[in-house]
């Protein structure tokens, strides 16, 4: 797979392919990395937002990259390329309202206008017509989040947290919302993974007991019996996944601050009376009543508190009033006598009271008694209540650690198309691991996959995500307090694109109207005007036309194979040329000509094998037949013979019209009496899947046979299939691809020509063997193709070529063997005398060692005693066989003793040394006595002709005592 890293401005820098430790790393709330390791054979520079696509997604390089140098001629690369969920760590979070550009402040806002102000963010930082969008967010409720410095990731998974989800990229769209997709895909052992290893999610904070702390609120204790709401039986804790991670306690009390003993009251009626305060100035008080309250509220007062209101939802005053830990209420009075309830009136801008003229309670208005106690059939509907909404409450918190890790069997991947992606539902099919069920409903939380092979795969298959030590932040269970007022629903719409917008098309955004209409323009074909289908479309159950039907191209039916020996199903080309099996008319049959017996052993079919006209037909058993040829002559008589396969055909006007093929044997042959006994074929056995009898003026002539050698082959010459063919090995009616011998003209459509070249309306030559004295052959260009000519052991006198040769006529290129290497003549006449080398580019070597070696060589051996050290040392450089040392361009002689000082003075002396260097005792170092060994190490440089920059190999030699 090769992948193209380009830059900035869009330009190429560079097309490589990567090494098989590249792989792919993506997660949910995690990153996203693209880790590539290749070579390149020069530097290539590498700048901060260079970028390179994998699988329909774009990385960036974060940083500056300088590859490592290995050779002169290899540059090593180990590149990590980041996503957007890892772009977005360098990108604030600004408050742009009126281009303000400030990144301190803080919004309470719903999830949804915190998600769409970060996706501003991005979209402003990442540039270049960026088009991201918000997607799915869950959460109605106002959160409020401080942005001081904060980043965009770090704001997503605050926006995550806070409402009690995940974020989650999807093409260009952001999500805050649980990432489950996909419809679910059964995986197991041996069923798509090779195995399967259990862990647990790290760095997740859970729990098993759960202690939920009730509501005070409309609890008497006296008579009660407890200060705060109670589970039904007084139960103190509910456990969830206890038996799998043993007892981790938690306790809740904001998520369940709503759950009390209460009445949803409704408005009935409303007055107001104005009256004096204090200050002299007038104030109006307002009155209302419920005449459906079935109780008095002032039989069931506490002790110290004051009635108050809540008004919900609907109402102007829904959200008004004093304010209690988030609950907006009103204090009251009850008149007894009246039934009416007074709002105390409230001044909390000084001058203007509430409620007041524009914000006054209206019938129909719901609202909320409380700091009172509740009548006792109230308690155990808050107690079911309160039951409900832990349950609801461990449902979604209460999650289970377990992760399971497997790498994916690559071949499965792909013969069934699955398509893996984080977040995809699975079935993780185990009866060890899952006794209860065998299964566990789960989905994908993490994807690492091979860049050469994308279908091996290791997956994280789980329900938590994992964290890591710096990403472990306070849990939010205790910020939520849905449950009280029922789950939250989706907030908004995902943002729309429109017309002309580039973002991807995913399950979480929404297309407006015009882009709607233009996208099913593009794909679906339209039920009320002319449209095109670019691909093949199949009717699975048929296809009705009312009008005109055309087909310009031509039509088949069933399985078609266009020939009239061996032919199946029915087609017509684009010129109105029709092949089929049969056909019935039932009035008449307009014609131009009319031929019978079209397929026979003279007509358009010549088929050179025996050949006769039926004169009677006799049945004398079940799909037995005597028939008796017809004599041309008086002397004339058939030459069939027993186990024949014979083949007929016949086209006439029988009483029902039909066109027989007939398919048999002979068991049989009264040759004197020019009769013989056939037995037809069974319809399996038949190419069209439907066999006849034999009928009277029918031409019959043999296929094959079915015992004899001898009789098994067959020529003939159809103008039909455009070809001469001879057949052999034929001992059934249906033809096999070994029956094919020879072929000349448009070629059969035999698996054997599977990969070639072909033009099937050319003709071919097709044979199972070929004796030729001279041939020509020529490229498609009718450029000439050359003949090889080996030569044997290479001759300095001798002349060689690669072209026409002036003798034969022929293109030839001469190959010759020399140093142990098989050599081919590149160039038009290589230079006489000149010999093949590695350096010479008249000749290319195609057989042989074309390695090179190179050694070092001592007058004196490698064992010297101390004070003798006295030796030449030189180098042989070979090319395969080939002694090559006198081609050096550049030889450098070193010292290591492990003294670098001492080798570099060494190395400076010495470096005018070419072939050999002279070894004296004087040449050793200080601790040669006492290390007994040194080394001496040379680096020799050719110029091998072809490539600029030269070719350098090195090697040491060890002096021992």
């Amino acid at each position: 797979m090769a992948i193209t890293i380009y830059g900035k401005d869009g330009a190429v820098k560079a097309v490589l392919s990567p090494g098989d430790s590249s792989t792919q790393a993506k997660e949910i709330q995690g990153d996203n990395v693209l880790t590539l390791s290749f070579t390149l054979p020069e530097y290539v520079a590498l700048d901060v937002d260079d970028m390179a696509e994998f699988l329909g997604e774009t990385y960036w390089l974060a940083e500056r990259y300088r590859p490592r140098q290995k050779s002169t001629l290899e540059w090593a690369y180990d590149l990590k390329l980041y996503g957007i969920e890892s772009r977005i760590k360098n990108l604030l979070v600004l408050n742009d309202t009126d281009g303000a550009q400030e990144p301190v402040f803080t919004l309470t806002a719903p999830a949804r206008e915190h998600a769409a102000l970060v996706v501003r963010c991005i979209n402003a930082g990442m540039g270049g017509g960026a088009d991201w969008k918000v997607g799915e967010v869950s959460g109605t409720e106002n959160i409020v989040i401080d942005y001081e410095g904060k980043y965009c990731d770090e704001a997503l998974r605050e926006i995550a947290e806070k409402t009690g989800t995940e974020y989650w990229f999807d093409g260009q769209t952001v999500n805050i919302c649980r990432c489950e997709r996909g419809e679910p895909l059964t995986l197991g052992y041996d069923n798509g993974l090779v195995s399967i290893d259990p862990g647990t999610a790290r760095n997740v904070k859970f729990y098993t007991r759960l202690y939920p702390v009730g509501s005070r609120r409309n609890i008497d204790p006296s008579r009660y019996g407890y200060s705060r709401l109670q589970l039904p039986g007084g139960q103190k804790y509910v456990e969830v996944n206890a038996e799998k991670y043993g007892r981790v306690d938690h306790y809740e009390t904001a998520a369940f601050a709503d759950i009390y003993p209460r009445r949803t009251g409704t408005v009935s009626s409303v007055r107001s009376e104005t009256r004096k305060g204090d200050d002299g100035k007038d104030f109006t008080i307002y009155y209302f009543k419920d005449s459906d309250l079935p109780f008095n509220p002032n039989d069931y007062e506490i002790a110290g508190l004051v009635k108050r209101v809540s008004f919900q939802e609907g109402s102007e005053l829904a959200g008004l009033g004093n304010d209690d830990n988030g609950t907006y209420y009103f204090e009251t009075n009850y008149n007894s006598s009246t039934g009416e309830f007074e709002i105390i009136t409230i001044f909390p801008d000084d001058d203007t009271q509430l409620p007041n003229d524009t914000l006054v309670p209206k019938a129909g208005d719901r609202y909320i008694l409380w700091n009172i106690r509740m009548p006792d059939e109230y308690y155990a509907l808050a107690e079911q209540e309160f039951k409900d909404a832990v349950d609801a409450f461990n449902s979604e918190h209460a999650i289970d650690i377990a992760v399971f890790k497997a790498p994916t069997d690559h071949v499965w991947v792909e013969q069934t198309g699955a398509d893996l992606y984080i977040g995809r539902r699975v079935r993780l099919e185990s009866a060890e691991y899952f006794p209860e069920s065998g299964y566990r409903d789960s989905r994908i939380i993490k994807v690492t996959r091979k860049v050469n092979l994308p279908s091996q795969m290791d997956i994280e298959i789980g329900d938590a995500l994992s964290r890591t030590a710096m990403e472990k932040v306070a849990d939010s269970i205790s910020s939520v307090r849905n449950y009280a007022k029922g789950l939250a629903s989706m907030s908004a719409l995902p943002d729309i694109i429109k017309t002309g917008d580039l973002t991807k098309l995913t399950d979480s955004n929404l297309l407006s109207a015009l882009r709607t209409v233009a996208e099913i323009a593009e794909r679906a074909l339209s039920r009320k005007a002319d449209d095109t289908a670019k691909g093949l479309i199949t009717f699975l159950k048929g296809l009705v036309s009312e009008g005109l039907l055309k087909a310009k191209g031509g039509l088949e039916v069933g399985t078609f194979v266009n020939s009239m020996l061996a032919g199946m199903g029915a087609g017509v080309d684009d010129r109105g040329n029709a092949q089929v099996e049969s056909i019935e008319v039932r009035t008449y049959m307009k014609v131009m000509e009319l031929i019978f017996n079209r397929l026979s052993a003279v007509e358009s079919d010549f088929v050179f094998t025996e050949s006769g006209t039926v004169e009677k037909v006799e049945q004398t058993a079940p799909d037995t037949y005597v028939l008796t040829m017809r004599k041309r002559w008086d002397f004339d008589f058939h030459a069939f013979r027993e186990h024949d396969v014979i083949y007929g055909s016949v086209n006439t006007l029988l009483a029902d019209g039909s066109h027989f093929t007939s398919w048999f044997r002979p068991v049989s042959v009264n040759a004197s009496a020019n009769t013989l006994t056939v037995v037809t074929y069974p319809d399996t056995e038949v190419p069209a899947g439907k066999n006849f009898a034999p009928v009277k003026g029918m031409v019959i002539n043999r296929r094959g046979n079915a015992v004899d050698k001898d009789r098994q082959s067959c020529w003939y010459i159809s103008s039909r299939e455009g070809c001469i063919m001879y057949l052999e090995g034929v001992t059934k009616p249906i033809l096999e691809e070994p029956n094919y011998y020879l072929s000349l003209g448009r070629p059969k459509n035999l698996s054997l020509f599977n990969g070639l070249p072909i033009n099937y309306d050319h003709p071919y030559l097709f044979a199972r063997g070929a004796i030729i004295q001279d041939l020509l052959r020529v490229d498609y260009k009718g450029n000439p193709v050359y003949e090889i000519v080996d030569v044997g052991r290479w001759d300095p006198a001798a002349s060689y070529i690669k072209g026409k040769d002036p003798d034969s006529g022929r293109y030839i290129q001469h190959q010759a063997w020399h140093a142990g290497c098989c050599w081919r003549c590149v160039a038009p006449a290589a230079t006489v005398g000149l010999e093949p080398r590695y350096n010479n580019l008249e000749w290319a070597c195609i057989v042989g060692d074309s390695s090179f070696t190179l050694a070092v060589t001592s007058s004196n051996g490698r064992f010297f005693r101390f004070g003798q050290e006295c030796t030449q040392l030189g180098f042989v450089l070979r090319h395969g066989e080939m002694d090559i040392s006198v081609d050096a361009s550049q030889v450098e002689w070193t010292r290591e003793s492990g003294l670098p000082g001492e080798d570099l003075l060494w190395n400076i002396e010495h470096s005018s040394n070419f072939m050999t260097v002279d070894i004296t005792p004087a040449d050793m170092p200080s601790n040669w006595h006492e290390a007994r060994q040194v080394v001496f190490r040379v680096k020799v440089s050719i110029l091998d002709g072809a490539a600029p920059q030269p070719k350098t190999f090195e090697t040491t030699f060890s002096l021992k005592k």
